[in-house]
């Protein structure tokens, strides 16, 4: 009986499992024809900035270290392989939507990110091939851009968080497969004409031993298939999304007891649902390094408005200093992540392709 009943149930659980799975993405098909909500105490608003003629699909951002200026990414459609283009490398002043600066950079323009020690902007192009990287000057614009030949590199590159003030670690998409890594570390040498990249190997596409943080157990076979953008924690430890398994990896230094961490994600409605999330960050500024329980959330979706693309502002009245939030591009959600459950929480949904998130802080601290 016990048997015959077991055999019963398990049909019967997967035909709720896809029932409930088809209701689910229809949902999330009619709320993005609606346009993007959200939860309480969360409000979602729409940046004021107007990108200039050209620039469209918004993808990856950065804060300026004042909390001044928003630098946008705008890929304009540009094949990921680098041909045709430029993209738009945007910088806008957050208080008024005023553009200060429209950067034209060659390629596909994927990472950006501030430098906390030289305020210079770092960028990345062609994410599936013919890999460079930019290095532009706030002040002027100029910038200076470098093919990354290594061996290493068998694919393109990604995002990117600093390791140091000409230095950053750097995620190496579209790899082969084997032995190349998926994370790298940049270091740039020496200045204008003479100036030289050095690539070393990070993290592998399938580190030895991983630590699951939510069973508490080692696990072996782990591969990291489709790693994406990447940020940096409170902690000093490299948070690498991987939208094929649908998880953060935490890399530690190798000396520190299990180096490299997974933390798998799933939706709290439906944990059989593919998130594949795109990016991740923590209420905390990666330029300033200053965190707060006050501050906003900016999100870029890239495909809104006609592919144009719109750049939404998340607030709330208290950020606690521990969240973490991600966005799902497949379903259009950004969520609020619990790192020891692997929980995502949507707060706010329909968008078409959501890409990018920026915290930035508000300093609310007693003098």
């Amino acid at each position: 009986m016990y048997f015959g009943l077991r055999f019963v149930a398990r049909p019967l659980m997967l035909a709720v499992t896809l029932l409930v799975g088809a209701a689910f993405f229809a949902n999330v098909e009619q709320a993005q024809a609606v346009g993007p909500s959200f939860i309480a105490p969360y409000t979602l608003g729409t940046f004021k900035g107007v990108p200039p003629s050209g620039a469209t699909q918004p993808d990856d951002i950065a804060v300026s270290a004042d909390g001044a200026d928003l630098w946008v990414g705008y890929g304009n459609g540009v094949d990921t392989f680098g041909k045709g283009g430029p993209s738009n490398l945007v910088e806008y002043n957050i208080a008024t939507g005023t553009v200060m600066q429209n950067i034209t950079i060659p390629g596909h323009l994927d990472g950006v990110k501030i430098s906390p020690q030289t305020g210079m902007v770092w960028t990345t192009q062609n994410e599936d091939g013919n890999p460079t990287l930019t290095i532009v000057n706030p002040k002027n614009g100029k910038f200076q851009t470098f093919n990354v030949t290594s061996s290493l590199i068998t694919g393109g590159l990604d995002d990117l968080v600093f390791s140091g003030p000409n230095s950053a670690f750097v995620t190496a998409s579209s790899q082969a497969p084997g032995t190349t890594p998926v994370i790298v570390e940049i270091s740039v040498k020496g200045k204008k004409k003479k100036t030289s990249l050095t690539v070393t190997s990070v993290l592998s596409q399938s580190p030895a031993t991983v630590w699951n943080v939510v069973t508490n157990k080692a696990e072996t076979g782990d591969t990291i298939g489709d790693p994406d953008s990447m940020t940096i924690d409170p902690a000093g430890e490299l948070v690498q999304n991987d939208r094929v398994s649908d998880s953060l990896f935490i890399v530690r230094n190798p000396s520190a007891t299990n180096p490299v961490l997974r933390v798998p994600l799933a939706l709290v409605t439906t944990p059989d649902v593919p998130l594949e999330v795109d990016d991740t960050v923590f209420t905390y500024s990666l330029t300033s390094g200053q965190s707060s329980t006050a501050g906003t959330l900016f999100i870029t979706d890239t495909t809104a408005a006609g592919k144009a693309g719109i750049i939404y502002t998340l607030t709330k009245p208290y950020f606690p200093t521990t969240e973490v939030y991600s966005a799902a591009n497949v379903l259009g959600e950004v969520g609020l992540v619990d790192l020891n459950t692997g929980l995502f929480v949507p707060v706010a949904m329909g968008f078409m392709g959501v890409h990018g998130l920026a915290f930035s802080p508000t300093s609310v601290a007693i003098p």
